[in-house]
């Protein structure tokens, strides 16, 4: 989706402030003997008492408000009761808001996306590092994202990071346009393709690098959505929905204590 008008532009910032602030919070309850369920329910509450939409959803017919993906769990993890987080566990939690307006008698939708990987306790050092690497990655990526720069140039960033620190690359997963329709074009790949799709002032991109321990390739679970490691080593997540500009992004999912002075320029 490109956005000119300025109302749109309003919305899309509304639905990622709130995206943002419902991650925090959600964030915020990760503690040993929670189940994702519990999660879930507190995001759905969160983002509903804002006057929005749990983007997810319902959408394709996945059954819950937010993915909760664990440990080995790559993306699209679904919340449950007896999903119990413990000590030394890291979780990707995934939220999407969708404000709901009519244009020309019509619903559209405007939606922030974004995603934040966090550890459960006290982690591993490497496991530390794996997050640490993949938001890096993520924030490389986003310095890359300004009108004229090239899909690769958001891939060739996340990958050097990766290649540098011996990392897996989610190959069948990746970043998207943002529409009324959620996903859309262009794919974004977290590695690069030589793909010279140039990036436009007021196109609306999410940009989702997953990072594993072990090697890339990835299968989905029996339940049709859960995707994990074939090795079943973990795997770490991030995810910011950016506003394209003449200068850089605007970043539309920031978290409120999120810090991105001297990370991206804008």
């Amino acid at each position: 989706m490109i956005l000119t008008d300025q109302s749109d532009i309003e919305l899309i910032r509304k639905a990622g402030n709130l995206a943002g602030k419902a991650l925090e919070y959600v964030g915020s309850l990760v503690i040993p003997g929670i189940t994702t369920w519990e999660l879930d329910q507190a995001a759905e509450k969160a983002i509903s008492e804002a006057g929005a939409i749990p983007t997810f959803k319902g959408y394709r017919g996945f059954p819950a408000c937010i993915c909760t993906s664990v440990n080995e769990e790559v993306v699209h993890g679904i919340p449950n009761k007896k999903k119990v987080l413990k000590e030394g566990d890291v979780i990707s939690i995934d939220i999407g808001v969708t404000i709901r307006t009519k244009k020309d008698g019509k619903d559209f939708d405007f939606i922030g996306d974004t995603a934040i990987t966090l550890p459960v306790g006290k982690i591993s050092a490497s496991l530390e590092q794996l997050l640490k690497d993949t938001q890096k990655s993520l924030y490389a990526a986003m310095a890359a994202c300004r009108s004229g720069n090239t899909l690769d140039d958001i891939g060739g960033a996340i990958e050097d990071i990766a290649v540098a620190n011996a990392y897996g690359i989610v190959r069948d997963y990746g970043g998207h346009g943002i529409g009324p329709s959620y996903h859309e074009e262009p794919f974004i790949f977290n590695y690069r393709t030589g793909s010279k799709v140039k990036l436009k002032t007021g196109m609306v991109i999410a940009v989702e690098p997953m990072f594993n321990q072990g090697g890339d390739r990835v299968k989905t679970k029996p339940d049709g959505w859960t995707v994990v490691t074939q090795d079943y080593k973990p795997s770490a997540h991030f995810e910011h929905s950016l506003l394209v500009t003449d200068n850089g992004v605007e970043v539309l999912t920031k978290r409120p204590s999120e810090v991105l002075d001297n990370v991206i320029r804008v």
